[in-house]
């Protein structure tokens, strides 16, 4: 005959299931947070590695310096074309050879086709709009026929002044995605890296100069 249990005898109580704490409204709001922060993240670097316009993937580009300075000449040369090139009907490599003549009176266009990576029927060309324009004139050399001596006349060194400063102007108030600071520093190292040329003998030519090709 099985023992009875004694009516008082304590019976232990089935185990109670945990109850899963509802998340409190902090730990919702940082869950939030993270999770904002990360496709924020993510979004900034898909930005980062994307081309300005067009959203195409550009991470295989993202460090070649040619590819980098190719970008962002369109934006330069936007600029330029905006708020002086076509106003004054110059093409950015004219613009530059105006600036140089009138920082370097008495050049020669051989000196100015080396300087800017150009051959010298296309400095002819462009000297020959200068010409034209009153904008420069041409000394022939006293003991040498053959040689030319350029110089800006008064309208052609108020106009270059008068330019260099819009353009100048413009790109400090326009590239906002640079600072001041920035933009000078940036100057300064693509500068450091033109000099470069001098390094790479044999590796310039009128295919690799200053400017458009087109009118």
């Amino acid at each position: 005959m099985p023992a009875q249990k004694h009516p008082n005898s304590a019976v232990s109580p089935p185990p109670r299931k945990q109850s899963k704490r509802p998340a409190s409204q902090g730990e919702v709001t940082r869950g939030t947070l993270d999770h904002e922060a990360t496709a924020r993240s993510t979004s900034k670097r898909r930005q980062e590695v994307s081309t300005p316009e067009g959203r195409l993937n550009e991470e295989d580009l993202q460090w070649l310096l040619g590819y980098q300075l190719a970008q962002a000449s369109i934006v330069t040369i936007s600029n330029y074309q905006e708020v002086v090139g076509i106003p004054h009907s110059l093409r950015t490599v004219e613009y530059t050879m105006l600036a140089l003549i009138r920082g370097n009176p008495g050049v020669s266009p051989a000196q100015l086709a080396k300087a800017l990576g150009l051959s010298a029927p296309y400095i002819t060309t462009g000297l020959d709009k200068l010409s034209r324009r009153g904008l420069v004139v041409r000394e022939v050399n006293e003991s040498d026929g053959r040689r030319q001596h350029l110089h800006t006349t008064e309208q052609g060194e108020s106009l270059a002044v008068e330019m260099t400063q819009k353009v100048i102007e413009s790109e400090r108030s326009r590239f906002k995605t640079l600072t001041p600071a920035e933009q000078a520093m940036l100057a300064e190292l693509l500068h450091k890296l033109a000099r470069a040329r001098a390094l790479m003998s044999g590796q310039t030519g009128p295919s690799s100069g200053i400017g458009p090709t087109k009118a």
